[in-house]
């Protein structure tokens, strides 16, 4: 019954939702709070196992599931952003936006090469509409936003969730189909989202790598989009796997320098940059920069706008100087090994369906970390929730009579 309820929570837009569907597919008479209650027991739970597994892999204890390793592995990091409000009180109090902390545990089939099998940029990237949709996702999940009128004029229980139907851009165009022969196909994949800091993120996700053999494979990689922690993760904890920068994101970096450098070309100066770096030559585009900052200093008294060209230049210098050493894209995918996150990007939209919406807070920390755990865990492949539920030692529950002899 629990895993009928808790799963429906995790799978449906909102607990309202839920309820619908426990009514009409189960036949289970459960109100709202009551689901709320055990998503947040669960999701507890769930953490805990969590880090009780990482204390079994920092102490060597921990074996792999599986006896034989996974050839091809791959590890994917990234942050989301959930909103959250104070406990304690009626309605919403202190709202503010926390950075959630994603991995994706893939293993995954693929070929490796004896050339680059694709030195071309992808069609994809050269479609303008397409490579300026993906620039305003990345700004767009950068951008902070602001809750605060509605949330003072809201009236709800302290561990309620105010919840509706985020927006949808109905102007939004699919994505076009790349040539997906060259890259490594997805087997298995493992989810965790948490609202914890990247330090205490780390163990976990290493500990889950441990348990699925990830350290045994013969490829190993972890994808990350160029943030510092991304690279601080993989250094403490997956030394040996490949790193790699998302070629998205410094796509994004070099297209806002074209507009900023050459606004009247900007889209065939994106395309050379781009396919430079696609074919691993990022120290000429760095050296073209730094020729053009040459000619453009700054002077040690100026305060610079940010869309300023002189500053876009410097942003984008900065970028892909710190991450050159992980965009060798040709020996990736000669290696069979993928080049971009879009693997953590779609499971972060897929944790953004349950968790995000307009007017949606969850109680910080306890709230937002339980709904994070439990969606992350019906995500799974190898349906983790449920496998958790159906398998716990024991139930708060009910009571369990003791054997008849003992008993007589």
């Amino acid at each position: 019954m629990i895993d009928k309820i808790v799963s429906a929570n995790g799978e449906s837009k909102s607990g309202g939702k839920a309820q619908k569907l426990l009514r009409k597919l189960a036949e289970i008479e459960v109100s709202v709070p009551l689901i709320e209650d055990y998503t947040s027991e669960i999701g507890g739970e769930l953490h805990a196992q969590l880090e009780q597994q990482a204390v079994l892999h920092a102490a060597g204890k921990l074996s792999p599931q599986h006896a034989q390793p996974p050839a091809v592995v791959v590890v994917s990091v990234d942050g989301g952003r959930i909103m959250t409000r104070a406990t304690g009180q009626r309605g919403v109090h202190e709202p503010a936006w926390k950075e959630t902390k994603n991995a994706c545990l893939e293993t995954m089939t693929s070929a490796t090469c004896s050339e680059d099998p694709h030195p071309q940029l992808p069609r994809c990237f050269q479609q303008q509409a397409y490579v300026e949709k993906l620039v305003r996702e990345i700004h767009a999940a950068a951008t902070s936003e602001s809750a605060k009128n509605a949330a003072n004029s809201a009236e709800h229980a302290p561990g309620e969730v105010v919840e509706s139907t985020p927006h949808e851009d109905p102007s939004a165009t699919p994505t076009p189909e790349c040539d997906q022969r060259w890259q490594p196909q997805r087997l298995v994949r493992s989810c965790l989202s948490s609202l914890c800091t990247s330090d205490e993120f780390g163990p976990l996700v290493a500990s889950e790598a441990q348990r699925r053999g990830f350290y045994q494979a013969a490829q190993r990689a972890l994808v990350g989009d160029g943030q510092a922690w991304n690279w601080t993760l993989q250094e403490r904890h997956f030394p040996d796997f490949v790193p790699i920068t998302d070629f998205v994101h410094p796509l994004g970096y070099l297209y806002e320098a074209a507009r900023a450098l050459a606004p009247t070309e900007a889209w065939s100066v994106c395309l050379r940059a781009a396919e430079a770096v696609w074919q691993g030559r990022v120290s000429d585009v760095i050296a073209a920069l730094r020729a053009w900052q040459t000619q453009h200093p700054i002077g040690s008294d100026e305060t610079l706008a940010p869309q300023e060209p002189r500053a876009v230049v410097a942003r984008t210098l900065t970028y892909l100087v710190h991450n050159e050493p992980r965009m060798n894209y040709p020996a990736y995918r000669q290696a069979g090994l993928p080049v971009s996150s879009s693997m953590i990007e779609s499971l972060i939209k897929e944790i953004n369906f349950r968790v995000k919406g307009s007017e949606k807070f969850w109680n910080r920390p306890s709230g937002a970390n339980a709904i994070l755990h439990v969606r992350a865990a019906a995500l799974d492949d190898d349906d983790r929730l449920s496998r958790y539920i159906l398998s716990r030692p024991g139930s708060p529950h009910y009571r369990r009579s003791p054997p008849l002899a003992t008993s007589a």
